[in-house]
């Protein structure tokens, strides 16, 4: 039973792993052909394709009956992507914001998430479902409409026609290995006697987070910081607005309280961090300038540090 579910789980996160990536690489390329902004690319197309891990997982394990699971996987990659992924990317390469867009997105990103910590702090419901998707809708049509150009350089690393391929087989393997993934995580829960939820927000959380660390690596060893934050705050509006509204339409998801909390304040902190500049100005009296932050090293270690608090305090049973 054991060796099964790791066997499953391990399958299950290297078919999500390659999936979404060979979906994001067929997408980013329709993207790149129309000329659009990395920021939107990040927020958008990368967001959604490096998303669908959770998506699946999440939908897949409420079906299930796994609410715990569903939740600790959505809730728990957004915490895991700021924390963990932009903590480490950060360590690998400070980062610079070269648009608005992606600050005015930050700021709507910590409006979304109020909303979300507000609608869940009961729990969620069905209809808390419909309204998170709805929020998503507009999240994804005010990002590309408002979204600005950028001097950012994208390598047109496949065909057009491969893309297509790319796309479909990786949406195609995403689907079954999320079913191998959640069947194998259940498993080793039920092997260890650890609750499902303890699992969702640790080891199922990370592993669907990996394609995001994997991107925003890559990006910021490239400079690219609008597809880090970009491919952060996409991603995480799409794991809440998305898999998380999908997994409570199939099942009411219970209370989270801690969780809710801490995503919240970990969303309040990056938006600190995009806003250092405008920030130094107002407390030194100073005129504000139009230039954006540029996030440090240093504060990817802040940020892995809080992450590991938080583990920690989800193992020791803190609530609210």
């Amino acid at each position: 039973m054991l060796f099964e579910s790791v066997l499953f789980l391990a399958l299950g996160l290297l078919m999500l792993s390659y999936g979404s990536d060979w979906f994001v690489l067929g997408a980013s390329r329709f993207a790149k052909e129309f000329k659009i902004p990395s920021f939107v690319i990040g927020a958008t197309i990368v967001a959604f394709g490096t998303s669908l891990p959770e998506i699946f997982t999440s939908a897949y394990a409420a079906s299930t009956g796994s609410v715990d699971l569903a939740l600790g996987n959505a809730l728990g990659s957004c915490i895991a992507n700021i924390g963990l992924v932009l903590g480490l990317s950060l360590i690998i390469s400070s980062v610079f914001i070269k648009n608005k867009s992606v600050v005015k997105n930050g700021y709507l990103y910590l409006v979304y998430t109020l909303i979300l910590t507000t609608l869940g702090y009961n729990g969620f419901s069905s209809f808390d479902g419909l309204i998170l998707i709805l929020l998503l809708l507009f999240y994804l049509v005010y990002t590309i409409k408002t979204g600005e150009a950028d001097n950012e350089e994208h390598e047109k690393d496949t065909t057009f026609k491969k893309s297509i391929f790319y796309l479909l087989i990786g949406l195609a393997i995403v689907v079954f290995g999320s079913q191998f993934f959640v069947d194998g995580a259940k498993g080793l829960a039920s092997a260890f006697g650890i609750s499902e939820k303890i699992i969702g927000f640790t080891i199922v959380a990370f592993g669907t987070s990996l394609p995001e660390l994997s991107v925003s690596v890559a990006a910021a060893r490239q400079k690219l910081g609008g597809i880090v934050i970009g491919n952060i705050i996409g991603s995480n509006i799409i794991n809440t607005c998305g898999a998380l509204a999908i997994a409570a339409l199939i099942s009411e998801i219970p209370v989270f309280k801690f969780e809710l909390v801490t995503n919240f304040l970990m969303v309040f902190l990056l938006v600190i961090l995009m806003n250092k500049e405008k920030i130094k100005g107002i407390l030194h009296l100073k005129k504000i300038d139009n230039r954006l932050s540029k996030i440090t090293r240093f504060d990817g270690l802040i940020l892995v540090i809080i992450y590991l608090l938080f583990i920690f305090g989800l193992n020791i049973g803190i609530i609210f």
